[in-house]
């Protein structure tokens, strides 16, 4: 396809969110935004720390989402450090897979971050 957009290789849609997280990985604790979720993984923003986590791609991660009376906790890897979205850098996560309670919170989570945009 001439002239097209290019091709979406991400396996889930992704929401935005303003949803908030803390991020575990390598024995320390981390506040941040979680900027979009998908079934797959989530972006995270820690514009709030005083300096940039030093998270490296390749790094086991735990992370607890929280959006009343939800609260998602998942582990997975982090995967990506995206610096092109703007001045902040962004830590892209991909989930292990989650089954059962943890599936159903994540999807409850999702509806509620696709609601909250709609009504803008």
């Amino acid at each position: 396809m001439k002239g097209g957009m290019a091709k979406e290789r991400r396996r889930y849609p992704r929401t935005a969110t303003t949803l908030s997280a803390e991020l575990k990985a390598s024995g320390r604790r981390y506040s941040a935004r979680v900027v979009n979720l998908s079934l797959g993984g989530a972006l995270l923003d820690f514009r709030e720390l005083a300096s940039k986590p030093r998270i490296s791609v390749g790094t086991r991660v735990a992370i607890e989402i929280r959006s009343r009376p939800l609260e998602l906790a998942a582990e997975g890897t982090a995967v990506l450090w995206n610096t092109t979205k703007g001045p902040e850098p962004l830590l892209a996560i991909q989930f292990d897979e989650l089954t059962g309670d943890s599936a159903e919170t994540l999807e409850e989570l999702l509806a509620l971050a696709s609601i909250a945009a709609a009504r803008g």
